[in-house]
């Protein structure tokens, strides 16, 4: 994958990049921050609001292609709720109920829906259950090619449609300069924009730098990264001042999930925009993912690209070419 010595952003001030959102909700099991946020984000940008409740077939037991019109019709009460939240708020509301493996269900919707932005509740099992793949959020946040914002299970701040998310004041966006990162940038400023709130440009220099370069002393390894981590530094500053949004930023040197963290504590970030690049196997097993492990720790809201996410927006053609030529070869 390509690390850009800048960052890429061609659309303009005016750019509303959630159209139609997405909230799946999951039997009862419903949380109200997630909720919450998603009605004040729709109404923020004048989105359509899908919400979806999904009847789990291995949660419910249920056969498959078999569902009881009992459980549709408590599927659609789980629903009903939040449907009348969104009307109270004049919002387009589209209801949706489902059944069969959820990430399946999610990416089959959102596909046929063109939804823009996932907004999905915070994994609650431990890393083992994730690294194996049992957790719904977790497998949805790497494979899934949306941006999803996970939320974490918080008190609700004030009626419908006056949660913190209408006031987001400080974003953060940790760069590497990557695809993801690239992309999660983009998302991360234009909402900067949409909210006059202050972006937050981070770049970490970690020891897994040093390895990625043998043959170089740790002061070149350094140097060279302190002068890329610059670069793309300046090159949010410049991005940020052409929509006119107040901008500061930050390199460090340390563990990226430890610095992401300490920084958002310490200048109370609201909202943090990052990509993620997925580890699997062995890695996935002793490391996890800077974004995983942000997510776990964070008491705030962390929207996540991924790397279909990154391709579909930078090489559309490219990726639904590849998409295609993948689905075709499960079918034989």
């Amino acid at each position: 994958m390509n690390s850009p010595s800048h960052l890429e952003v061609r659309e303009g001030a005016d750019i509303n990049l959630y159209n139609q959102i997405l909230i799946p909700l999951y039997g009862a099991d419903i949380r109200d921050s997630v909720v919450q946020y998603g009605l004040s984000l729709a109404e923020t940008y004048d989105a359509a609001l899908h919400v979806l409740s999904i009847q789990d077939e291995e949660r419910t037991e249920v056969e498959s292609d078999q569902v009881t019109k009992q459980e549709e019709w408590d599927a659609a009460a789980v629903i009903e709720p939040v449907v009348d939240q969104a009307h109270s708020l004049g919002l387009n509301v589209i209801p949706a109920v489902d059944s069969g493996h959820s990430p399946g269900v999610i990416r089959e919707y959102a596909e046929e829906n063109d939804i823009d932005l996932l907004v999905h509740q915070k994994p609650t099992q431990t890393r083992l259950a994730r690294i194996l793949r049992r957790d719904v959020s977790s497998h949805i946040i790497q494979n899934i090619s949306l941006p999803v914002l996970t939320i974490p299970d918080m008190d609700p701040s004030g009626p419908v449609g006056e949660l913190s998310t209408s006031q987001f004041t400080d974003i953060l966006v940790p760069t590497d300069g990557y695809d993801e990162a690239s992309v999660a940038f983009k998302h991360g400023l234009q909402i900067a924009k949409r909210y006059d709130a202050t972006l937050h440009g981070l770049f970490v220099i970690s020891e897994q730098s040093y390895s990625s370069r043998p043959g170089f002393t740790w002061e070149e390894v350094t140097d060279s990264w302190e002068q890329r981590g610059t670069r793309l530094l300046e090159d949010i500053t410049e991005k940020a001042a052409t929509l006119d949004v107040p901008v500061r930023t930050t390199l460090s040197f340390g563990q990226p999930q430890q610095e992401i963290l300490k920084y958002t504590e310490v200048t109370d970030i609201d909202l943090v925009t990052m990509g993620t690049r997925g580890l699997t196997g062995i890695r996935r097993l002793l490391q996890g993912s800077v974004a995983a492990q942000v997510i776990e720790e964070a008491d705030y809201p962390v929207l996540t690209i991924n790397r279909g996410t990154a391709e579909l927006k930078k090489h559309p053609y490219t990726f639904l070419r590849k998409t295609n030529q993948n689905r075709k070869s499960r079918l034989y």
